[in-house]
């Protein structure tokens, strides 16, 4: 994750394409708070990168493009979709020994 002084707020919202109300909405913050963020990025905290984030993973899985969110975002999302696919392989390879022993 970045730290706070890395992170930009106003860039990550230009670059999703929101307005700074919709923006503000989807982190739970009314417009005047966060756009005090946006001015004063020394104010901005490790949960308002967090709000965020989820708002750039939920932009990219709305636009079909996973370039939107954050690079530390993506990664994290491909270990939770290398997970879920190793169970469900490996669930479905017991499944499938079931049926061809049972077959036997």
């Amino acid at each position: 994750m970045q730290t706070n002084l890395e992170f930009s707020l106003k860039q990550l919202r230009k670059t999703l394409g929101l307005a700074q109300s919709e923006m503000a909405h989807r982190m739970g913050l009314s417009l005047r708070p966060y756009q005090q963020l946006e001015l004063n990025p020394d104010k901005v905290r490790r949960r308002h990168i967090r709000l965020a984030e989820s708002v750039a993973l939920d932009r990219a899985i709305e636009k079909q493009d996973p370039k939107l969110a954050p690079a530390n975002v993506r990664r994290k999302a491909i270990k939770l979709a290398r997970l879920i696919v190793g169970k469900n392989l490996q669930q479905n390879a017991l499944k499938l020994a079931d049926i061809l022993l049972d077959q036997g």
